[in-house]
């Protein structure tokens, strides 16, 4: 995937925190009862950092980020977005600061569908106040940055689930957010293709952009500066780089020995 962004005006300095959570709780209540999700999350991300969020499925890593983001308010403790409360914000500000500072890519992306690619990667600068005409140049000359200009017509159902994502990180992009959140994005697409995605991301975060990606997929924690590992709703653990070989072989060895167990059990 070629990258083409434009480097930051003042540098990020990774020392800083750009997300904190303390004591993170959430739960969801059901005619049946409460079920826990999050269980008292400590956590900090610094600027520059790119950061893997890893877990099984249902570990409650999609609701960590969604609190983290100002989408699931937590039952209790307290998120810090760009150093201010973010839950002392109301649901107008959040999102404003999500639209201003935080690009969003998920591994389906959301598309208006009466709308052509480009005039859905323009649609956050047009939510922001850009004149559509400003707004439609920047879109374009984004797409043809990417070498996906040719596609600016198209629906976005009309294409591949690879150009799709492609797209969606485009538009993720054309604010120039200080965040980038991929959520699952290689969940839909082949391994040549989530390969050249996460490589696209680590391209990114290298020129100073904070990185911050959700995945149960073990393949990818290496790209990471560090790996928060949720399971059953806690932070099990915070993995280095070059500490990810043991997160790696600890989720394997369990892997087996529930494949061992469940055989046996037959």
């Amino acid at each position: 995937m070629a990258i083409s962004v434009s480097i930051p005006k003042t540098p990020r300095k990774k020392e800083e925190n750009i997300i904190a959570t303390y004591g993170l709780h959430k739960y969801f209540y059901t005619g049946v009862g409460e079920t826990r999700v999050l269980h008292g999350i400590d956590l900090e991300i610094k600027r520059g950092e790119f950061i893997i969020i890893f877990g099984p499925s249902g570990s409650g890593k999609s609701t960590l980020l969604h609190s983290m983001i100002g989408l699931e308010n937590p039952t209790k403790g307290r998120v810090e977005l760009f150093n201010k409360d973010l839950y002392a914000e109301n649901e107008d500000e959040r999102s404003m600061t999500r639209l201003e500072k935080i690009g969003i890519m998920y591994q389906q992306p959301i598309w208006v569908k009466a709308m052509n690619v480009a005039h859905n990667v323009a649609l956050p600068l047009n939510l922001l106040g850009t004149p559509h005409r400003e707004a439609m140049k920047i879109a374009e000359e984004k797409l043809k940055s990417y070498a996906m200009d040719k596609w600016a017509k198209y629906k976005p159902t009309e294409l591949s689930s690879g150009q799709q994502q492609k797209i969606s990180l485009i538009r993720a992009l054309i604010t120039e957010p200080e965040i980038l959140i991929a959520d699952e994005p290689t969940g839909n697409l082949d391994i040549d293709s989530s390969k050249r995605l996460v490589e696209g991301l680590k391209e990114l975060n290298i020129i100073g952009r904070t990185v911050i990606v959700v995945t149960h997929d073990l393949q990818y924690l290496s790209y990471a500066d560090r790996t928060f590992y949720i399971k059953d709703g806690n932070l099990a653990g915070i993995y280095l780089q070059d500490e990810t070989k043991e997160l790696i072989n600890d989720v394997l060895n369990k892997g087996k020995s529930i494949f061992k167990l469940e055989k046996a059990s037959k």
